[in-house]
């Protein structure tokens, strides 16, 4: 049972905490906790009196506190969410922190955060005292199966191959993947099952210039068509942040397909002990892992680090990254291939 599951059926039992952390990279799953949340512990008929959704980025902690250190009006609880807590001024976060230990027993108090240092303050103090949730985006086989029983609840049928496919063009935000799904169920009509050739038609081809295009390119040491796929990518709106961070997943991968090649692997072996499972792709990666030796993967992905922290850092812009990742991974070639 997953984490979410878990907290849903503690929450439907009313089985409430007073403060609540929920934070971490995942949006889909903090999205529905905090929607659950207000559902279950305030009537749809008093929410306007007794829930007050607070923007941290745009407030302090007088608003806050204001809020939760108020009484119910006509009902038993009050609940107070403040959404982007990370995001409000340090001084404020620590002020917060330092009355939670005051609240009135009807007040329920949900601070709504991104991925946060836990042992710095104010988080230390508030997870001594808090419900944490930590919801950050699944991984590998726990993606695919979530994806799969979201298909099922669907009423389709979707394949575990199919949905690493789905991965592969989208990325692995689950808001994402499920809008791509709801499509997916519309596309097909009267038949249950979404196919691979769905799959493509739907989003393979609505996004000629997408993540997977650009790993079949590096994969390929195409630099010019690599270069193309990424302005575009770039124009479009994806962030490099998010291209880098798959371009690391995917020559992590490679590293670990290359080295099971290199032991004499079979092909469905290599893609068990990857992916968990069949992917259709493995023969690719098989003839990327070629082109790229050993030395050539850990340069790669010491750039993809070394960009990552600078794209984060400020130290970079997007089309700089990108060039600087094809024209260091890309077209620069081991000084001893192994």
């Amino acid at each position: 049972m997953s984490d979410f599951d878990k907290f849903a059926i503690t929450i439907e039992k009313k089985k409430l905490k007073q403060i609540y952390l929920i934070h971490g990279n995942e949006d889909y799953f903090i999205s529905r906790a905090v929607e659950l949340l207000s559902k279950q512990v305030i009537e749809p008929a008093q929410q306007s009196f007794n829930l007050d959704i607070i923007d941290g980025q745009e407030s302090g902690s007088e608003e806050v506190l204001s809020s939760a250190l108020s009484f119910p009006f006509i009902g038993d609880r009050r609940l107070t969410i403040v959404k982007k807590f990370d995001r409000m001024e340090k001084k404020h976060r620590l002020d917060v922190a330092e009355h939670l230990g005051g609240l009135p027993e009807t007040t329920i108090l949900c601070l709504v955060a991104g991925e946060i240092k836990a042992a710095e303050e104010p988080y230390k103090k508030i997870t001594g005292l808090a419900e944490v949730l930590d919801f950050n985006r699944l991984k590998s086989s726990d993606l695919t199966d979530f994806l799969v029983k979201y298909a099922r609840t669907a009423g389709r049928e979707l394949e575990p191959g199919n949905a690493d496919f789905l991965v592969e063009l989208t990325g692995d935000s689950l808001g994402d993947l499920i809008s791509e799904i709801d499509k997916l169920s519309l596309y097909v009509g009267d038949r249950k099952k979404i196919t691979f050739e769905d799959i493509n038609a739907v989003v393979g081809k609505s996004r000629t210039h997408n993540i997977f295009e650009l790993q079949r390119a590096i994969g390929k040491r195409d630099a010019k068509k690599a270069q193309e796929i990424a302005g575009r990518m770039l124009e479009s709106g994806e962030k490099a942040v998010y291209i880098n961070f798959m371009l690391s997943r995917f020559f992590l991968n490679l590293i670990q397909v290359r080295h099971l090649s290199k032991r004499g692997t079979n092909t469905n072996e290599i893609s068990q002990k990857v992916f968990d499972r069949w992917n259709p792709f493995i023969n690719e990666y098989i003839s990327a892992a070629k082109l790229y030796s050993d030395y050539d993967l850990k340069n790669a992905v010491g750039v993809l680090l070394d960009v990552d922290v600078k794209l984060k850092s400020g130290g970079y812009e997007g089309p700089d990254a990108l060039c600087v990742i094809i024209a260091e991974v890309v077209e620069t070639h081991a000084r001893n291939p192994a």
